[in-house]
């Protein structure tokens, strides 16, 4: 020890013992020869002995061989230290993530097979940003990055103020927490409020200041040992439980909340795949003309025919297609497929089909338009794209700019389910529709409500003043009074039970026909 405080290198070392040892045979024949009767010096001994002088230089020919082992030896630490920097290095990369330095999925399995083979109890959360897709949408990949880092930071800080807590990052903003020795479900619902607070605070970036919310799933370890898989499976079903809240939640596993999760993520599974196995067929309802109940138009409705559970309506379906982001593609289908329909219809009918706010807000939707149009050879004044008022929230200086293309195209657009929303009736006088379709609980409401008839008066007249209002009543009750009814009050059309229960695509130029049938004697 002493040696490394004086000669700190290893050279400095190895040359001082190599002398050492190079200095003890010269030195031991000459104590011999002063023992034997010499009584010279050191040098003149071996002057005198040519041999002996050669042995003299012992010491500085072993300092020399001990520096050069030394200098390999010092190569070889080197390369050993550099062989297991990079072993650390390479092993770090394989545990943790690249991005926000927390540990990753397959430290996440090596962590739980560790601790179902030491038998400790715990609990599993996992945890799902909110909005952090609009965050990458709005403000690009860079600023989702710069946000994951920053949630990494506070998840991290966390864990260092917990010792029973492990932090993984398990891809995307998906993250996992492991508690060990979770004491009881009060404890953990504390620490899931704590970190959906934390990770709901404010985070600033370069391109501005963001907020994200969080969904939290958690499942307790029924046994010691249980599978990770069984876990994991219960806290996901949580978090997909979680995720239904309006906003950021912690969920405990239920037996009941998990079985309509495992529901819905069945359908969402068997959504991904109907169009592609053909399972989705369109049925058309027909939209008449209040004045003498000629078809102007067929609304294009889209059903599912699944192979276990049989023929469901578009609203069964169509909350699990936005939640899984198969809005667009569904859309596509339906209007191509109506574009296609409606092609063979008489020349006087057009199709209305809906367009959810992601296809309308989608760049490339005129240009799909035109192809569907192209393709099909249906005219395109004789195609309707009806919107929700939701559309009001991607900006009134976008929406306006969509609908301009698409009346450049010859296409109508009207707006669908009027009324819901009456905070939203100042956007919508910017809008440059077509036409407005009531919302139907307003028609279903004339025959027995006289609040709902003034309610309808009021609709009718702001129709009126903007273009054409069409009412769209769902109520199979009176049917002729109730056409009436809605005509005196300015509709120029009516659909749903008022005009007919919906048709299916081989069926609509049979109903054309036979309702022409039947008002060409009024008209006569």
């Amino acid at each position: 020890m002493m040696l490394n405080s004086f000669l700190p290198k290893i050279e400095q070392r190895y040359v001082f013992v190599g002398s050492a040892v190079g200095a003890v045979l010269p030195a031991s024949f000459f104590f011999i020869a002063r023992y034997t009767g010499y009584d010279g010096s050191f040098l003149s001994w071996a002057s005198a002995n040519p041999s002996q002088f050669t042995l003299a230089a012992m010491p500085a020919w072993m300092g020399l061989v001990a520096l050069q082992f030394a200098r390999n030896r010092r190569r070889q630490q080197e390369v050993e230290e550099a062989r297991r920097q990079q072993e650390q290095r390479l092993l770090h990369d394989a545990l943790h993530d690249h991005l926000t330095g927390l540990k990753n999925r397959a430290a996440f399995h090596s962590t739980a097979r560790r601790i179902a083979a030491e038998g400790d109890t715990y609990a599993l959360m996992l945890l799902d940003l909110d909005k952090f897709k609009l965050v990458n949408d709005t403000k690009g990949h860079q600023a989702g990055d710069q946000l994951l880092i920053e949630i990494a930071a506070r998840l991290r800080s966390f864990e260092a103020a917990h010792d029973n807590l492990t932090v993984f990052r398990l891809g995307g903003d998906e993250f996992a927490i492991f508690v060990r020795a979770a004491a009881s479900r009060d404890q953990l619902s504390g620490l899931g409020e704590a970190i959906a607070n934390l990770i709901c605070e404010p985070v600033s970036l370069a391109e501005g200041t963001v907020e994200v919310g969080v969904s939290i799933g958690i499942s307790e370890a029924s046994r010691a040992a249980e599978p990770i898989e069984d876990v994991m499976q219960r806290a996901d079903l949580a978090l997909y439980s979680a995720k239904d809240r309006p906003s950021s939640a912690c969920m405990f596993y239920d037996r009941v909340l998990a079985e309509a999760s495992l529901s819905r993520l069945e359908m969402e599974r068997d959504l991904a795949s109907a169009i592609s196995k053909g399972e989705f067929m369109l049925e058309f309802q027909p939209i008449l003309a209040s004045g003498d109940g000629r078809v102007v138009a067929m609304e294009a409705l889209l059903r599912w025919l699944h192979p276990q559970k049989g023929l469901m309506a578009a609203e069964r379906f169509l909350p699990a297609a936005e939640r899984c982001g198969l809005m667009r593609k569904i859309d596509a289908w339906v209007l191509n497929a109506a574009c296609i329909d409606a092609a063979s219809w008489p020349d006087q009918v057009a199709v209305s089909v809906a367009v959810s706010k992601a296809k309308f807000e989608d760049d490339n939707f005129p240009a799909y338009l035109v192809r569907c149009l192209d393709k099909s050879g249906l005219p395109p004044q004789r195609l309707t794209v009806e919107l929700s008022e939701n559309v009001i929230a991607l900006g009134m200086e976008r929406v306006r700019e969509r609908l301009a293309q698409l009346h450049a195209l010859g296409i109508r657009v009207t707006l669908h389910d009027f009324g819901v929303s009456l905070h939203a009736l100042n956007q919508v006088i910017k809008m440059d529709v077509d036409g407005l379709k009531l919302e139907r609980s307003l028609t279903q409401s004339v025959l027995t409500d006289a609040d709902g008839a003034g309610l309808l008066d009021a609709m009718m007249e702001f129709g009126a003043a903007l273009k054409v209002a069409n009412a769209n009543a769902n109520s199979p009750q009176d049917r002729g009074n109730t056409i009436d009814f809605v005509r005196h009050r300015g509709a120029s059309q009516v659909q749903g039970y008022l005009s007919s229960t919906p048709i299916p695509a081989s069926g609509v130029a049979e109903f054309i026909a036979a309702r022409r049938a039947e008002e060409a004697p009024r008209r006569a």
